[in-house]
């Protein structure tokens, strides 16, 4: 991000604002335009003047030494509340743990504070998302009441147009289904007495509408089953399963995220007297959106192992066929005598994804593109069950960046 092309707001007082706005760096290298604001009234001012097209964010003085007063009036001003894609970062040169200390007493939710120096590199580097005048007011416009009505347009809907942009299944209710429900406010819920359809939208952002649902039971027959009445229902251009697989034997670790850009079975075939034949069936999941997730794969994972407070070991991404079965494997050598016998470049292995990805080629004339993205839980063999609630986790942490991030 090239932050001489951002106007920076900075919500402090002018006096203090005066002594401190060479410490973010100078105007027009550093920020295309630095603009002190004291309160509400004077931001819709000043945000007034900017062009649609133009970059906006906000740092916001803490004020520690007073009882992180900036902090406590920059919360009632409401523009974070109004302006939710109007990204801001707090900032202080004082003690991040008192201040940390000071937001709990004062029921503030706790956030990082960084020093003024560290403003642009945090830009730079992408860890604060960084939007139009355009799409903040797009966002600021948009309410659940404003959103599609999902559940009026279902029954009339005749054409191909989406109802909601995406879709997210899982194999799982419990750990699966558990870690994304986290990232998503939920609108409603769909009548249907087999499945548990709801929807809503992403918390982050009410203009990415989401439906979701759990399969009753594992498997490729019931995933192709879901996956077909979520499309139809839905027309999402994105139908996205996450949750937990077994990966390649030496080479994935558990809590490794695979993004699969192949799918295949391996136990279809024909049984002769003489011999058994195998049958191959594959669906191709390569995209330009896997690119964009090759291209981001490092900030992802910084995003991922920085938000892991659950075990020390960081976790992968990788990119590479997955294998489909109908049984639960649980045995060593299975994975190389097996899966690398039909594609040596496989690393993953579970009991979905065919019927998810072949769902998506046959139905809504193909329109939706399928997204398997699952982490490994074990090895299949020596399985661990606490491993698959770290697993479920950290695939649905990818989910919720590539969604918060615009990769798709």
């Amino acid at each position: 991000m090239e932050t001489r092309n951002i106007y920076l707001y900075v919500f402090d007082t002018k006096q203090n604002f005066e002594k401190s706005r060479t410490n973010l760096g100078s105007e027009g290298s550093a920020f295309k335009r630095i603009i002190c604001i004291e309160d509400a009234i004077e931001f819709e001012k000043e945000f007034a003047l900017l062009p649609e097209g133009e970059l906006a964010f906000m740092v916001v003085h803490v004020f520690y030494t007073d009882k992180i007063n900036g902090i406590i009036r920059f919360v009632a001003s409401r523009i974070g509340k109004k302006y939710p894609n109007l990204g801001f970062m707090y900032i202080s040169e004082g003690d991040g743990k008192e201040i940390n200390k000071q937001m709990i007493d004062a029921e503030i939710d706790h956030a990082n504070v960084y020093k003024y120096h560290q403003v642009q590199s945090n830009l730079e580097d992408g860890k604060f998302k960084v939007y139009t005048k355009r799409e903040i007011l797009q966002l600021a416009n948009a309410s659940p009441s404003n959103l599609k009505q999902i559940e009026s347009v279902l029954g009339s809907n005749q054409g191909n147009d989406a109802i909601c942009d995406y879709v997210i299944i899982t194999a799982l209710e419990e750990d699966e289904m558990e870690k994304v429900l986290p990232m998503i406010e939920k609108q409603g819920r769909i009548k249907n007495e087999k499945h548990l359809i709801e929807y809503g939208h992403l918390k982050s952002n009410p203009l990415k509408t989401i439906a979701y649902a759990s399969q009753q039971s594992t498997g490729m027959i019931d995933a192709a089953i879901l996956a077909t009445e979520m499309i139809l229902r839905f027309h999402p251009k994105f139908l996205i399963m996450t949750g937990v697989l077994g990966g390649k034997p030496g080479e994935v670790k558990i809590g490794d995220i695979i993004v699969s850009n192949k799918v295949f079975t391996i136990d279809k075939g024909k049984i002769t007297e003489d011999e058994i034949k195998t049958e191959i069936e594959s669906v191709n999941l390569d995209s330009s959106h896997m690119t964009k997730f090759i291209r981001e794969k490092q900030n992802i994972l910084e995003f991922i192992n920085r938000e892991n407070t659950t075990r020390k070991s960081e976790v992968n991404i990788l990119f590479g066929p997955i294998a489909c079965v109908r049984r639960v494997i649980d045995k060593k050598g299975f994975f190389e005598e097996n899966i690398l016998y039909v594609d040596r470049k496989a690393i993953g292995l579970e009991m979905e994804s065919y019927g998810v990805a072949r769902a998506c080629e046959l139905v809504n004339d193909g329109n939706t593109t399928p997204l398997i993205i699952k982490a490994a839980m074990d090895n299949t063999s020596d399985k661990v069950d606490d491993a698959k609630t770290f697993a479920a986790w950290t695939s649905a942490m990818f989910v919720r960046y590539i969604l918060e991030h615009d990769l798709i």
